[in-house]
């Protein structure tokens, strides 16, 4: 269990940094398209197209952090009124259900991927392959099932307060 929680430790690590990163790159761009719209009246025209690739990398480890935490597992005003015997069996049962739903968003996330890897689709402007942007739905989702997996076994084997 201590190797997980290390690993674990690492992966939220590597995380954050992506998202400290990612957070500034688009600060820049968006300050530098503006400022460049404004002063210069000449847009990047890629600005957008890395802006709201970059939102989905950010929104998907900014969610899985917050999994990590119990943050995104809501359900705070059922579990809180159910009797302690019961908040174990339905953490379990929160957890398996969400799991199961990131699965399926990394299901057709890699099936995206794959598809544009094999159509060589591009983007517009940048004209990057596609699925480079596609692969942070896999990357993201699968960060989350670690952390709702890690979230979980950390509230089961955690000991009750005396």
């Amino acid at each position: 269990m201590k190797g997980y929680k290390k690993l674990m430790d690492i992966v939220a690590m590597v995380e954050k940094t992506v998202l400290v990163v990612t957070m500034l790159l688009i600060l820049v761009l968006t300050v530098g398209n503006v400022f460049s719209r404004k002063v210069i009246h000449q847009s990047w025209s890629f600005t957008e197209e890395l802006v709201v690739a970059i939102f989905v990398l950010i929104t998907l480890l900014g969610a899985a952090l917050s999994a990590r935490e119990g943050g995104l597992v809501g359900l705070n005003l059922v579990t809180e009124r159910l009797p302690k015997s019961a908040k174990k069996p339905v953490m379990i049962l929160i957890t398996i259900f969400s799991v199961l739903f990131m699965g399926i968003l990394f299901y057709y996330g890699m099936d995206k991927v794959l598809a544009q890897l094999a159509n060589q689709k591009r983007t517009f402007v940048l004209n990057w392959p596609e699925w480079i942007f596609w692969s942070f739905v896999p990357i993201g989702s699968a960060c989350m099932i670690l952390h709702f997996i890690e979230f979980c076994l950390d509230e089961c084997t955690k000991k009750e307060d005396k």
